[in-house]
């Protein structure tokens, strides 16, 4: 058979260039073929017609450059490559044509080392009924085998792992097979924009007195909300407890202070799955997204600011002698704005403040009807109207219109029952006249606990306090306008 090169030379010296291009075609196609396709499985077909699809639409001139850029990112995320790798495809593909994306090595004969024919059937039946078998284990096991304990002493582990990778058991390939062809290996995922995706979670706190002054002491719970592009706290707070109403008013915070996320991102935990909470998301229009149980890695953005907050914060905290709800979250929101948003972050080398800033998008929503907003996160009960037009709730007495002897649905804001409303068919139709105030607010405290004494610190105290100082100090530059700036036609 005539040589594809001698041919090619011969060739070049009478055929046109249109001759020369299909003959470039031709050779190409013989030396494709001299891969057994038949011998490839299915994996190593479907992983190069992908990266052929992909080499070809990032080439094509024809295709928007927007769009090359799209699919190029949607590969990135889906595949878990670099963008070196990509510059690596197409670099072979330019060179060598689509064949140097096969990235496959035909199937060579046993490992000379192993020559008895029953040992390596042997091992490789282990490896199918037990894929996650390591070598140690399969030496032990064919040990235990009378007619192969001879053959296996004369094996090293070498050989058997040679052996292996030859069969195509690598140990990747191993644990996919033990594993379920169904599981991907996992890559690190980041949000396209700020307020794209929002991740929630809870922790314990640190423990304060139940009063100012006492001995007794009862232990404090944080929700925090991040965003998971910038990496920025949106919202930290304290309570004396884990319930629904706290959480809700975190992420209200969130929301009124930043807007609207697209996606939030939660665990199974019994304040997320709410149906109240599952209402609230459902009119913003704001989807859900839960990682299964035991999964806690799946949300390792908001897991890692916790760790931080516990390391960097909470352990200084603990010495700072706080004796108040109301000081542990000031020092808080100190530490968040002027120490953690403004220094550099580890994964994406920029402050979380200035990388949120930037990454937020034009089409940003924020609320625009505030009563509507806040009609979200009202609880609800019903109360039976008293003969003198009044109802009692939660020690306090109210006045309303509705008729004696009626049953009405109450809705209030569990951290403000100076104002409640009465709401009929889902609408507000009367705001309840207050009669006596006995309690401003709806305490459900925590069964109270025991703790070991505290050691104040007063370098930790003196810490926060410089931190207070520096926030209002960056409060007050922010609340100062420089009229010396503004554009001439503004002031006309």
């Amino acid at each position: 058979m005539e040589k594809p090169a001698k041919r090619f030379n011969d060739l070049c010296l009478t055929a046109s260039s249109l001759d020369v291009i299909v003959l470039l075609k031709s050779i190409q196609e013989e030396k494709m073929n001299e891969i057994d396709w038949r011998d490839i499985d299915e994996r190593h077909l479907e992983a190069y017609r992908r990266r052929v699809a992909l080499v070809e639409t990032l080439l094509d001139e024809s295709i928007d450059e927007a769009d090359r850029m799209q699919v190029r990112r949607h590969y990135i995320e889906e595949h878990g490559v670099s963008e070196r790798t990509i510059r690596n495809y197409l670099r072979c593909y330019r060179q060598e044509g689509a064949e140097a994306l096969l990235f496959y090595k035909p199937r060579g004969s046993s490992s000379p080392r192993i020559h008895d024919r029953r040992l390596r059937e042997k091992i490789l039946k282990l490896i199918e009924e037990r894929p996650s078998r390591t070598v140690p284990q399969l030496r032990r096991l064919l040990s235990a085998d009378g007619e192969l304990a001879g053959a296996v002493t004369e094996v090293s582990d070498r050989s058997i792992y040679r052996f292996l990778a030859e069969s195509g058991l690598t140990l990747k390939a191993r644990r996919e097979k033990s594993f379920g062809a169904g599981k991907k290996s996992y890559h690190k995922f980041e949000a396209s924009c700020a307020m794209e995706l929002v991740q929630g979670d809870a922790r314990d706190g640190i423990w304060l007195p139940k009063v100012p002054g006492d001995e007794q002491v009862r232990k404090t719970y944080l929700f925090a909300w991040v965003d998971d592009y910038s990496r920025r706290i949106l919202h930290a707070e304290y309570f004396w407890d884990e319930k629904l109403p706290r959480m809700e008013k975190t992420f209200g915070t969130v929301i009124l202070r930043w807007g609207i996320p697209k996606k939030c991102y939660l665990d199974n935990g019994h304040v997320y799955i709410a149906a109240h909470f599952a209402f609230v998301l459902a009119q913003l229009g704001i989807k859900k997204i839960h990682h299964g149980p035991y999964k806690s890695w799946a949300k390792g953005k908001i897991e890692s600011v916790m760790k931080t907050i516990k390391r960097d914060f909470q352990a200084e905290a603990q010495r700072a002698g706080f004796k108040t709800l109301e000081e542990l979250n000031s020092a808080l929101w100190a530490w968040l704005e002027v120490e953690y948003n403004r220094r550099n972050h580890s994964s994406t080398g920029e402050p979380p403040a200035e990388r949120f800033e930037k990454g937020l998008p034009g089409d940003h929503r924020r609320v625009k009807d505030l009563e509507w907003f806040e009609n979200l996160f009202l609880l609800r009960e019903h109360r039976k109207v008293g003969k003198w037009g009044t109802i009692k709730f939660e020690g306090n007495q109210y006045h309303t219109q509705a008729t004696a002897g009626s049953t009405i649905e109450v809705r209030y804001n569990p951290f403000n029952l100076q104002k409640v409303w009465r709401f009929e068919n889902g609408e507000k139709v009367e705001t309840l006249g207050l009669k006596k105030l006995v309690n401003s607010a709806v305490e459900r405290l925590p069964e109270e606990r025991q703790a070991t004494e505290r050691n104040v610190s007063a370098e930790a105290a003196d810490y926060f306090a410089s931190l207070r100082r520096k926030q209002a100090e960056l409060d007050q530059q922010k609340a100062a306008v420089n009229y010396h700036k503004l554009k001439e036609e503004d002031r006309q």
